[in-house]
């Protein structure tokens, strides 16, 4: 492979892994003007049985497709270039991201931080909801599979599990075929993964390991277990970690599914809920009486598409605001001077308008999911992208609208907010709406 051009094309440069399945190399294109450099995973099955290729090689067809539409779709996932089979072995081309996996950065660097480790989350958990939402199970979350890319230091999802266990395909005396090897890395998989039935919060038990392994520099299997619940004992090797986030980790791993976060969405929405703050009771009161009274009517004008009522009113309202606050709180320091201080608890909601635009972050948008919306809906759409973030809003309607979502942390004012929080597929999306906007007059 090292002297010759695999498939008349892809030239051998060096090899980044080597695993049960094959190995993974670095390769140049040489059909391509500038001899691009890509990731090459060279497959292997188990099973050397010549009765069964077809039907590996039609689930390796299969699966490839899906990543395929996922690199396309998610800009956290890699692109898939090319697949192929030759000499009974399957590979699979793709981009090749730049940068370090968590575990090598845990090894040049240290422990993450709880900030750090609560803004990777944040960032890759759009990329769960994507994945699930096209009915597929990572199955191999591990440090070793989420890369800190150079480019943008954005989480890339890497390494998906279903095209390996497509290799273990084998057959049955009866003629039957099945899959018999599981996919998952021991400590990280629970255990109805092991038995080889993986869930959506499969994924999500994994990558709350990930975390704590972050935070502890310790393995899953450097933890202890409590013998009578199953419980994984590992706070006392992160007692820095606040309350909240290790709340939000513990019922990530809890041991049976049910009692884990169904979906990444509502592992998210905990992650960012806004940190109670002592603050006192006269403020607490007008702050809760407003923001009830300002949530329900806005959220009646923008069900009845009365956007003007919306407007004015989040204008009024946001001045009682103001002054109760002023009233119940003389020494309160304004938010310019002390933003990063300041987080008012919005009341919860079981269901959120905005919540329908979630995948905002995870895939683009198209003309097919704005027609038909009127322009405040779209302003809505657009803007949350930047709410997600902390951005606050001069637009009084908009800032009102955001401030009754109980995920929304306002942090950064309209002229400070830093462009570079949104992923490369958030700034297309925002930008691909506005164009939209002042196309047709939405603006």
């Amino acid at each position: 492979m090292k002297s010759t051009l695999l498939s008349n094309r892809y030239r051998f440069i060096k090899v980044l892994g080597d695993g049960g399945f094959g190995e993974t190399f670095i390769a140049e294109d040489t059909q391509m003007p500038s001899n691009r450099q890509c990731a090459i995973k060279k497959l292997k099955p188990i099973a050397n049985n010549p009765q069964i290729y077809q039907l590996i090689q039609e689930r390796f067809k299969r699966e490839a497709a899906i990543l395929e539409t996922l690199g396309d779709v998610n800009g956290q996932i890699p692109r898939l270039y090319a697949y192929f089979a030759e000499e009974n072995n399957f590979y699979l081309v793709e981009e090749l991201i730049q940068g370090e996996t968590l575990t090598k950065k845990v090894a040049s660097t240290g422990r993450f931080s709880e900030d750090a480790v609560r803004n990777l989350l944040i960032e890759i958990l759009p990329v769960f909801d994507f994945v699930h939402s096209k009915q597929i199970v990572h199955r191999d979350i591990k440090p070793d599979n989420i890369i800190i890319r150079d480019l943008d230091q954005l989480p890339v999802l890497i390494d998906f599990g279903a095209v390996k266990e497509a290799m273990g395909t084998e057959v049955t005396t009866s003629g039957n075929a099945i899959r018999s090897i599981v996919i998952g890395t021991p400590g990280f998989m629970p255990s109805e993964q092991a038995a080889g039935r993986p869930v959506y919060s499969s994924d999500l038990y994994s990558l709350g390991l990930t975390a704590i392994y972050l935070l502890t520099g310790k393995w899953p299997q450097e933890l202890e277990t409590d013998s009578r619940t199953g419980q994984i004992m590992w706070r006392s090797h992160a007692p820095q970690v606040s309350p909240t986030l290790a709340e939000v980790l513990d019922k990530a791993i809890e041991y049976h599914p049910r009692d884990r976060y169904p979906s990444a969405r509502e592992m998210l929405s905990a992650l960012q809920q806004p940190k109670s703050q002592p603050v006192g009771q006269g403020s607490s009161t007008m702050v809760s009486l407003t923001s009830n009274l300002t949530s329900d009517f806005l959220l009646s004008s923008l069900q009845k598409k009365e956007w003007r009522n919306a407007a004015i009113t989040g204008s009024i309202i946001g001045a009682f605001v103001i002054i109760g606050l002023s009233i119940a709180q003389p020494n309160l320091v304004p938010f310019a001077e002390n933003s990063s201080k300041q987080t008012v608890t919005q009341p919860s909601r079981s269901q959120n308008q905005t919540d329908e635009y979630f995948w905002l972050a995870a895939r683009r948008v198209t003309d097919a999911d704005l027609a038909g919306k009127t322009a405040f809906e779209i302003d809505i759409m657009r803007n949350e992208i930047f709410a997600r973030h902390g951005r606050r809003f001069n637009d009084p309607a908009l800032q009102s609208y955001f401030n009754s979502q109980p995920w929304y942390r306002p942090i950064y004012e309209p002229d400070i907010f830093p462009n570079s929080l949104l992923s490369n597929l958030e700034k297309e999306n925002a930008q691909y709406i506005l164009d939209f906007q002042q196309r047709n007059g939405l603006k």
